[in-house]
């Protein structure tokens, strides 16, 4: 009986778990960089329903690569609400936005966000126009004691953490190509992990394993690719999907985001003109279309 108890528990606290991790995104009408006001979408892998989270502040600007706190207490996001570009932060209860201010109180350009997997600090973008250059800064947790990372061509580019925290994954530019590399925290390594011949971005990693997954275009399409950090193995899990190549301007609209448990990666493809949202099994199975519309879906993140 007792054994009987637990093992329903466990069942129950799984589902439960499950139920709870939703998938956010932005989405606007019409086709991408056509002027529409991006809103923030809540999508329930369970029941397969989709729900506004919140509407766009700003006429055909709107708000975008939304991402949650370890512990999903908090949500930031790219906002034009504070003038111009930059973070906005505010409460999360998993149906609503609350209480949002700006990030930081610094005058740049902010993009792309991302919490470390102990929730004590964030990685982000600022753009300083004046120089024409990107910059990567790491701060606390609320946005404050930001200090100079990494310089970078790229000015909107999706960032990720390592599982053990004690590195960023970044794409850089490479012989006019787009490479995915790794910056440990103590800059004492700069490692490059795509050798493609091609234009790899929208990383992001897994929570469970040491693995990552990016877009690429190698195959003249955008396709998913996860690799194994341990073993520098490479798999693409799409050569089935038909998608449409990506401008390199247009990498700011796309993302991939690894389910809590690391089995499934949600991303966005161009496909039939339109960015839609995908979620396929770690190993390449079950590949699933989740939007089906003449709308534009961009920068999918699962939560917690």
């Amino acid at each position: 009986m007792k054994r009987n108890i637990i093992t329903l528990f466990l069942i129950s606290h799984c589902l439960f778990s499950y139920a709870q991790s939703k998938i956010i995104f932005s989405k606007s009408a019409g086709g991408l960089n056509t002027g529409g006001t991006l809103d923030l979408m809540l999508y329930n892998p369970v029941d397969n329903t989709t729900k506004l989270l919140m509407k766009g502040t700003v006429n055909r600007r709107g708000e975008y690569n939304a991402v949650t706190s370890p512990d999903t207490k908090n949500i930031i996001f790219n906002t034009y609400k504070f003038s111009g570009w930059k973070l906005g932060i505010g409460d999360f209860d998993g149906k609503t936005i609350t209480n949002i201010s700006k990030l930081t109180s610094r005058s740049n350009y902010e993009y792309n966000a991302k919490y470390a997997p102990d929730g004590s600090k964030i990685v982000y973008q600022e753009y300083n126009w004046a120089r024409g250059t990107a910059d990567i800064y790491i701060a606390d947790r609320t946005g404050k004691n930001a200090k100079h990372f990494f310089t970078t061509k790229i000015s909107d580019q999706n960032l990720a953490w390592t599982k053990d925290g004690k590195s960023i994954i970044l794409t850089y530019v490479e012989n006019e190509k787009l490479r995915v590399y790794l910056k440990s925290l103590d800059q004492k390594t700069f490692k490059k992990l795509s050798q493609h011949n091609a234009n790899d971005f929208a990383v992001s990693t897994s929570k469970a394993e040491n693995k990552i997954a990016f877009l690429s275009d190698k195959t003249g399409k955008i396709d998913l690719f996860v690799m194994d950090l341990d073993t520098g193995s490479i798999k693409n899990l799409t050569l089935n999907l038909k998608s449409a190549d990506a401008d390199v301007n247009s990498i700011w609209a796309y993302k991939t985001s690894w389910s809590p448990d690391g089995k499934q990666i949600v991303f966005n493809a161009m496909v039939g003109g339109d960015l839609e949202l995908f979620i396929i099994n770690k190993d390449g199975s079950n590949l699933s279309q989740i939007t089906n519309n003449n709308d534009t879906e961009i920068t999918p993140f699962w939560t917690n």
